[in-house]
C-alpha cells in the first residue's frame, strides 16, 4: 500500500527520518519496503507490501503510524489517533432510519447515522493533494471524506443520498441477500446481475448497492445531496471475497474486507467521517447511531514465558526486555511469578496465541541480533541402507528409460516352500523366483503397448534349513515383445544387456563380466568377482540384487573436470560370429592410453552368411594437461589396428 510521507508526519511530535529511512526501517522489521517516488506536489510516497497477516491494522494510515512509533519509537502526537465526536441532537437518526440485517453471522455489526444541511461541493486543498498524491481522484467533497476515513481507519465507509432512499418518514434499510438476477449499477455505471448468495444494502423497494464491494449509482451522492445517511459495516470475510471473485469486481474496500477489519474500527471511522462531514461540508450530524449487531469484544490476555521465549528465540532477554519490546508494540503486559499476561491491542488480529507473541518478540529485536548458536545434540546422520539405496537409484534410472515398476504376489501356485496353510489350494506356495509372474504381466500388457517395459524388486524363497526359509532379495525386469525373430535375437539380447550394464554404472560396480547361461531360459551370466550374480535372457534378466549390491561402490569421488577438448576416434572390424563383444573390448581396453575416457560399442551387424559380423567401437581421449592432436590420436587408432590384424580381423 502507498502513504504520503508528508501526512504520515502530521501524526508524529517530532521529525521523522528521512523518507527512504523510514521506509527501510519499517521494511526491516515488519514488510517488505516496495521503493518511493516523488510525487508532483514534492511530497515523497512510501510503498510497502503488506502481507495478509497485517492487512487488519496496516492498510491504513493508523496501523503504519503505530507500526512506525513501534520500529522507531518516535512518540505520536497527543490526540492525533483519537476518534471521538459528539454530534448534534437536533437530528435523530432512529426517527429517520430503521435497520435489518438478515444474517448477523454475515453481518456482525452495522452503523448508520444521519447528517443534515449539507453542502456538497469541491474538496479542501489539503485533501484534494493527498488523494491525488495516493493515484485516486477526487470527486466531490463527501466521497473524498468517505475515501479519507477508510485510508485512516481502514474500515470502509460509504455515504448515502437520503432523500433517494425509498419510503418516507422512518425509512427501511436492509443488508439482505439479493435475489437471483437482482442488478446494480454502480457509481462508474457499470451494471452487475447478482445472485442469492450476495449481500445487498437495500430499501423497501430496491438494492442500493453491493455489500462491502461497491456503491451504488442510485443512491449516490451529488451536488442537490442535503442529506446523508452515513454507513459504516462489519462483513464475514469469506461472503465479500466470494462475491468480489463472482463478479470480478476487486475494489479497496473488498480489499479491506476480504482479510477481516477489526469490528471496533466501525466507531473510530463513523466517529472521523462524522466530525469531516461536520468541518468540510457544513453538515449536522446526529448524535445518535443506528445499528445492529454486537459490539468488539475486549481482547483475552496471553500468558507469556520469559525462558519460553528465549529457549525459542535462541535470545538471553531478561524479562524487563521483553516487557519493554511487547510494551513497543502497543501491548498491555502485567507480570506475576515469573509470568507475563500479554493483552495484544485490539487492531492486531494477528496475534492470538503465545507463539505470536514469541515471534513479535523476535521481528522486533531483529532477528540479525540473534546470535547464531551451534545446536548441542548434532544431528547424526542415520546409517544407510545400501539395498534401498541402490534400489532407488536403479529405478529413477529405469523409470527415465521408459520402464513400469510393478509388484506382484509373492503366494503363487509354484513354488519351492510350501505353505501349510494356504488361502487357497492354486495359492499354495512362496514365489521362487520374478521371473515367472513378471513375463506373464508382460505378455497381459501386450494388449495395450506394443513394447511393455516392466521391472520388480522382491523377496524370493528358494527353499529351508531346518525351519528357516532360504529368502533372497532380486531384480527382475522385462522388454515385452508380440513374437521374436531368429535375426533379431542379438540385437534384442544386445539391448537387454545394455539395460544391465547401465544398472551396473550406477552402481558403481567393476570387474562384472557376462558369461554363457547354462541356466534355462537364459543366455548369459552376470558374474563379479568371480560370484555368479544372476541371468540375462533375450529380453529379460533375474539378477540377486543381495549379492549384487554387494559388490556396489557409493562412496562419491570428485575429479576437477579438464580444460582441454576431447578427441575421438573409432575401429570397425569384422570378427567370426562366435566372437563376445566383452572379449573384443577387453582386447581394445589393454591397448588404450591412460587418457582415455571411454570406450563402447557403437554398432553392430551380423553376416550369418558368412558366419562373421561387424563390431564398431568409439574411443574418446581426453588430457588433464594438453590439447591431443589429431596425430597422437591416430597413433593410438594406429596401434589398435594393427593388434586387431594380427589376431586376423578384418578392419573395415
Amino acid at each position: 500500500m502507498k502513504f504520503s510521507y508528508n501526512h504520515l508526519q502530521t501524526f508524529f511530535e517530532k521529525p521523522l527520518l528521512a523518507a527512504d529511512e523510514v521506509g527501510r526501517l519499517v521494511g526491516l522489521h515488519s514488510f517488505e519496503f516496495e521503493g518511493s517516488e516523488k510525487a508532483a506536489n514534492g511530497d515523497t510516497i512510501l510503498e510497502w507490501d503488506v502481507l495478509s497477516n497485517r492487512t487488519s491494522d496496516c492498510l491504513a494510515y493508523e496501523g503504519i503510524v503505530r507500526e512506525i512509533n513501534t520500529v522507531m519509537g518516535t512518540p505520536i502526537k497527543v490526540g492525533s489517533l483519537d476518534f471521538t465526536f459528539t454530534g448534534s441532537s437536533a437530528t435523530k437518526s432512529s426517527d429517520m432510519v430503521a435497520l435489518s440485517v438478515a444474517d448477523e453471522a454475515l453481518v456482525p455489526r452495522a452503523t448508520k447515522r444521519i447528517a443534515t444541511g449539507v453542502t456538497v461541493g469541491p474538496s479542501p486543498a489539503w485533501l484534494v493533494e493527498l488523494l491525488e498524491s495516493l493515484g485516486q481522484r477526487s470527486i466531490n467533497n463527501v466521497v473524498d471524506i468517505t475515501n479519507y476515513t477508510m485510508l485512516i481507519t481502514g474500515q470502509p465507509v460509504h455515504a448515502f443520498d437520503y432523500d433517494k432512499v425509498a419510503g418516507s418518514g422512518k425509512k427501511a434499510v436492509s443488508i439482505r441477500f439479493a435475489k437471483d438476477g437482482e442488478k446494480v449499477t454502480d457509481l462508474t455505471g457499470k451494471e452487475h446481475t447478482l445472485d442469492k448468495t450476495m449481500l445487498v444494502v437495500a430499501d423497501a423497494e430496491k438494492a442500493l448497492d453491493i455489500a462491502g464491494v461497491k456503491g451504488g449509482a442510485i443512491s449516490g451522492v451529488d451536488e442537490k445531496t442535503t442529506t446523508l445517511m452515513l454507513s459504516a459495516c462489519n462483513f464475514q470475510y469469506e461472503g465479500i471475497r466470494n462475491t468480489a471473485k463472482k463478479l470480478s469486481l476487486h475494489t479497496d474496500a473488498s480489499k479491506r474486507y476480504e482479510h477481516q477489519v477489526p469490528l471496533h474500527k466501525i466507531d473510530e471511522a463513523m466517529a472521523l467521517m462524522s466530525k469531516l462531514i461536520t468541518e468540510v461540508c457544513g453538515g449536522v450530524v446526529a448524535d445518535d447511531i443506528v445499528e445492529t449487531g454486537k459490539t468488539a469484544p475486549a481482547r483475552q490476555a496471553i500468558v507469556l514465558d520469559p525462558a519460553r521465549t528465549n529457549s525459542l528465540l535462541g535470545t538471553s532477554l531478561s524479562t524487563p526486555e521483553i516487557i519493554a519490546i511487547l510494551e513497543r508494540a502497543h501491548c498491555v503486559v502485567a507480570e506475576k511469578d515469573g509470568q507475563l499476561s500479554v493483552t495484544p491491542p485490539r487492531e492486531r488480529l494477528d496475534i492470538n496465541i503465545r507463539e505470536d507473541l514469541i515471534e513479535e518478540v523476535g521481528r522486533l529485536f531483529g532477528y540479525a541480533n540473534i546470535p547464531e548458536t551451534p545446536i548441542e545434540e548434532g544431528f547424526p546422520a542415520p546409517e544407510r541402507n545400501a539395498i534401498k539405496h541402490a534400489q532407488y537409484k536403479v529405478a529413477d534410472f529405469l523409470v527415465a528409460s521408459g520402464f513400469y515398476e510393478v509388484y506382484n504376489r509373492t503366494i503363487t501356485k509354484e513354488g519351492i516352500v510350501k505353505l501349510k496353510n494356504p488361502f487357497t489350494s492354486e495359492l499354495d506356495s512362496l514365489r521362487s523366483n520374478l521371473i515367472t509372474d513378471i513375463r506373464a504381466r508382460a505378455t497381459r500388457n501386450l494388449a495395450f503397448s506394443e513394447e511393455p517395459k516392466l521391472f520388480e524388486f522382491g523377496t524370493v524363497f528358494l527353499g529351508l534349513e531346518g525351519d528357516k526359509v532360504i529368502e533372497e532379495f532380486n531384480f527382475a525386469g522385462v522388454v515385452g515383445k508380440r513374437a521374436i525373430k531368429d535375426k533379431e535375437k542379438t540385437a534384442l539380447f544386445l539391448k537387454t544387456k545394455g539395460y544391465i550394464e547401465q544398472v551396473i554404472t550406477a552402481l558403481d560396480i567393476h570387474g562384472a563380466e557376462f558369461a554363457v547361461s547354462s541356466t534355462e531360459g537364459f543366455v548369459a551370466d552376470l558374474v563379479v568377482a568371480g560370484e555368479v550374480c544372476g541371468h540375462i535372457g533375450i529380453n529379460d534378466w533375474e539378477l540377486s540384487w543381495t549379492k549384487l549390491v554387494k559388490h556396489s561402490n557409493f562412496t562419491v569421488s570428485y575429479k576437477k573436470p579438464s580444460k582441454y577438448p576431447r578427441i575421438s576416434r573409432d575401429v570397425a572390424f569384422f570378427v567370426p560370429i562366435e566372437t563376445t563383444v566383452q572379449d573384443l573390448e577387453k582386447l581394445i581396453a589393454r591397448l588404450l592410453p591412460t587418457e582415455t575416457q571411454e570406450l563402447f560399442l557403437f554398432d553392430v551387424f551380423e553376416k550369418p552368411e558368412e558366419k562373421k559380423k561387424s563390431v564398431g567401437f568409439r574411443m574418446v581421449f581426453q588430457s588433464d594437461f594438453e590439447t591431443l592432436s589429431d596425430e597422437w590420436a591416430n597413433t593410438v587408432l594406429t596401434k589398435v589396428t594393427d593388434v586387431l590384424k594380427e589376431k586376423g580381423y578384418e578392419v573395415r
